[in-house]
């Protein structure tokens, strides 16, 4: 009775969100969010470049996951003019570096994910949509804070400000945010940046996995002779 009370083409597209949706969750994550914290920690709080000490920590305990190369990509969204490193773009959990040269501000843009982000230098305000007074919340050096999925804030970042974050969700959805942004800025080379950075990644990881097949492969039919 009550699959009667929905139109046939409404079914066609909750059913794929249903899917969509339970993938995280389904999904073995390759990180650790205590690994990302500890890491994200001890670059907080060493001298020197925050943003290096964090992803030398991670190679560490992640070394075939990490890309060879890291790159600083344009990051404009939702009016925050900002730079990126993505340090791992998966497609359902992502770890990423952002960077604020100048002061900037802007919305959160809209997020199938949640994230849990620490600041390794500079200063992170906010004020959530969702509450109906000014509530301002502040994180400094050290200090961590989450982004829930589909939550909207006001975002304000001080200059020379380093932000690590690492999330868990449909990360593809969250594309659209820096893609907008970059186009209202007129800079199309940014979004195709980033798809860069995704796809030597993704050329190298199923390099190493056919490699590492082959060579497993062969180790078996030489020991069965």
């Amino acid at each position: 009775m009550f699959h009667r009370l929905i139109p046939s083409f409404a079914w066609k597209l909750i059913i794929p969100l249903l899917i969509i949706r339970a993938l995280p969750s389904l999904k073995n994550f390759e990180f650790s969010p205590q690994k990302f914290r500890d890491a994200a920690t001890k670059a907080a709080s060493a001298s020197g470049n925050g943003v290096d000490i964090f992803t030398s920590e991670l190679r560490k305990t992640y070394p075939k996951s990490i890309p060879r190369t890291l790159y600083w990509t344009p990051f404009a969204a939702g009016g925050l003019q900002l730079r990126a490193q993505i340090v791992y773009p998966g497609m359902m959990e992502y770890i990423a570096v952002f960077g604020a040269p100048l002061r900037t501000s802007g919305r959160s843009g809209f997020h199938w994910s949640n994230s849990s982000c620490t600041v390794l230098s500079g200063e992170v305000t906010r004020f959530a949509d969702h509450v109906p007074t000014f509530a301002k919340e502040s994180f400094k050096t050290g200090q961590n804070f989450r982004h829930g999925e589909f939550e909207s804030y006001i975002y304000e970042v001080a200059p020379e400000t380093f932000v690590a974050c690492y999330g868990r969700g449909v990360v593809p959805v969250s594309a659209l945010w820096p893609i907008t942004g970059s186009v209202s800025n007129g800079d199309v080379v940014g979004p195709f940046k980033m798809a860069y950075v995704y796809a030597e990644s993704y050329y190298h990881w199923i390099g190493g996995y056919i490699q590492n097949l082959w060579g497993q492969a062969t180790k078996k039919m030489k020991s069965e002779l």
